[in-house]
């Protein structure tokens, strides 16, 4: 039986609402694998199937969806009148069928909040509750404004990654390719006239040669092997156990590390910020910023915050004690805090951490590239050095 998809509402064990994606076969399996997390189930659906031939809606669609709504209720549209605007501009498409969706919501007399959160469960958990604060105190357009931006801003990060990334695995790439060949064409030729010769060549040349002599003769088996494992780690990259590992290895990595904390902390402070901005409590913006981080360390000292709010602690001692601020990011929430510009200060830590992500992001790139190019001339020029030295013994030998 294929996987069916459903869409799971829960609350967390720290009182948060939050969202899930379960594949599974059957209704009672999703439920079964909803209620291990330890979540308490709310609502449990199953997404519509997605036509064939039909593309879904990508995060580019996603964004401009939230853009566009923005522009239209900003300039005074009926909020009916920008989705059906909308959904008739991509007609016959997924998007429409969820515009849609959204739409009948609405007539039923449904909160927008709500209705886009059961209709188009594509964005991350916090849009929602920001979309439902903007709704409450009449700020609908800017914080549709404002989402956008911010998820905008989270697809310009990964690209920006994936994009320093690029040449230096262009590099490794190719450099493979050129070790490829010289073991498959190049080691092989001289295997035979180093037996000819009757030298005895020892050390990395000898390594070098025996490799080579290997892989031409097991070539098809050593490629199609390479083959099916990088496809496999693809596969398995793509499950949640495969996440969980991935972030713990990249958070362990010196120069990402370093990298990954700046996004996260751009990313929470910014959603705290325009959840207070629009009009929601400190406790639900905690929980929504909290909501914006994947698992892990980060995530865990954003939520440790919130028994001490509860409790009436100084919102600078509650974030410094559970280790989700510096000291100095603390003095500018003591100073919000005092002043009632809290949201504000939330706005210049995200700015100051967007402006230290910006610079690890330069400081990756500038360290991967020259290793991936010192990496990639040590493989060639090692088994160039390894044939010369082999050449320089035959040539001894024949002196």
């Amino acid at each position: 039986m294929s996987a069916r998809r459903f869409v799971v509402r829960a609350i967390s064990e720290t009182g948060t609402i939050a969202i899930q994606n379960i594949e599974a076969p059957t209704r009672a399996d999703a439920m079964r694998r909803a209620m291990q997390s330890g979540m308490a189930v709310i609502e449990l659906r199953e997404e519509a199937p997605i036509t064939p031939g039909r593309r879904p809606i990508t995060r580019d669609h996603a964004i401009l969806v939230l853009k566009q709504l923005s522009v239209m209720v900003g300039a005074g549209v009926r909020l009916l009148d920008a989705l059906e605007t909308l959904a008739s501009s991509v007609a016959g498409t997924v998007a429409a069928e969820r515009l849609n969706a959204v739409i009948l919501a609405l007539r039923r007399g449904d909160r927008f909040g709500d209705a886009l959160e059961h209709a188009l469960p594509i964005y991350p958990a916090y849009v929602y509750g920001l979309v439902r604060a903007g709704e409450s105190s009449g700020k609908l357009a800017r914080v549709l404004a404002e989402a956008a931006q911010q998820l905008s801003f989270e697809q310009r990060v990964e690209r920006d990654i994936l994009n320093a990334l690029t040449y230096p695995l262009f590099l490794v790439v190719s450099g493979a390719g050129s070790v490829a060949f010289l073991l498959y064409a190049v080691v092989p030729r001289f295997a035979t006239m180093l037996e000819s010769s009757r030298a005895s060549p020892g050390g990395i040349s000898r390594l070098v040669i025996d490799a080579g002599v290997a892989f031409h003769a097991n070539a098809p088996a050593i490629v199609l092997s390479l083959v099916g494992i990088v496809f496999a780690l693809l596969l398995w990259s793509r499950t949640r156990a495969a996440g969980a590992v991935l972030r713990q290895i990249a958070h362990a990595t010196p120069g990402l590390r370093t990298l990954l904390a700046a996004r996260q902390s751009t990313t929470w402070t910014r959603v705290a910020a325009l959840s207070l901005d629009a009009g929601v409590g400190l406790l639900d913006a905690v929980a929504l910023a909290a909501g914006a981080l994947p698992e892990g360390a980060h995530h865990r000292a954003v939520l440790a915050a919130a028994p001490g709010l509860r409790a009436g602690t100084d919102i600078d001692a509650a974030f410094r004690a559970s280790g989700a601020i510096s000291e100095i990011d603390a003095s500018l929430l003591r100073a919000g805090q005092r002043s009632g510009a809290l949201g504000e200060m939330f706005h210049a830590i995200a700015n100051r951490q967007e402006e230290a992500l910006r610079d690890a992001l330069k400081r990756l790139t500038l360290i991967v590239e020259p290793v991936a190019i010192a990496t990639v001339a040590l493989l060639v020029g090692g088994i160039v050095l390894a044939l010369a030295s082999a050449l320089a013994g035959v040539y001894e030998a024949i002196g």
